[in-house]
C-alpha cells in the first residue's frame, strides 16, 4: 500500500509544480527544486531506457546517469546561463552529457551480459534525446508553454 501512495505522490506533485527551471523565482523556491529534479529524472529515464539496447544495466546506467546529469547542472548549466545563450548552453550539456554516456559504459559494473561498444553518434542522439525531453518536461512545468521566456525575466 505505502509503495501506491509513494507512486502517486511521485506523479502527482510534478503534475502541481508550476516553475522555470531556467529563470529561479524566489518565491517558488520549492516548486523550481520540483521541476528541476523531475526534468533531470526523466533525462536520466530515457537515456536509461535507450542504453539498455546496447547491453547497459538500465537501473545502474539510470543511477549513474542521474549522479553524471545533476553534476552537469549544477557546476556547468547553472553557473553559465546568464553568461551564454541558452541554444549554445545546451549544445554544450549534450556533448557533456554524450562523454558522460561514454565514459559510464567504458565501467564494467554498467555492463550486461549484450554489451556492445557505444560509439559517439550513438551516445549523441541519446544525450540529445534525454535532453529534449528534459527541456520539454521544464517548458511544460513553466505553466504557460505557449509563451517564450526569456533570461532575466
Amino acid at each position: 500500500m505505502c509503495r501506491w501512495v509513494l507512486i502517486v505522490l511521485g506523479v502527482l506533485i510534478p503534475m502541481a509544480a508550476r516553475a522555470n527551471p531556467y529563470i529561479l523565482n524566489p518565491s517558488s523556491l520549492i516548486a523550481f527544486a520540483v521541476v528541476a529534479i523531475s526534468a533531470l529524472i526523466v533525462e536520466a529515464g530515457i537515456v536509461a531506457l535507450m542504453l539498455a539496447f546496447v547491453g547497459l544495466a538500465p537501473l545502474r546506467m539510470f543511477g549513474g546517469f542521474l549522479f553524471a546529469n545533476v553534476t552537469v547542472f549544477l557546476f556547468i548549466f547553472w553557473p553559465l546561463q546568464q553568461r551564454v545563450p541558452l541554444p549554445l548552453l545546451e549544445v554544450v550539456v549534450v556533448v557533456i552529457d554524450a562523454a558522460s554516456i561514454i565514459l559510464l559504459s567504458k565501467l564494467a559494473f554498467f555492463q550486461g551480459d549484450s554489451y556492445r561498444n557505444v560509439g559517439w553518434l550513438f551516445a549523441g542522439l541519446t544525450s540529445l534525446a534525454g535532453n529534449a525531453a528534459s527541456f520539454c518536461v521544464g517548458v511544460m512545468a513553466s505553466g504557460e508553454p505557449w509563451k517564450m521566456h526569456g533570461v532575466g525575466e
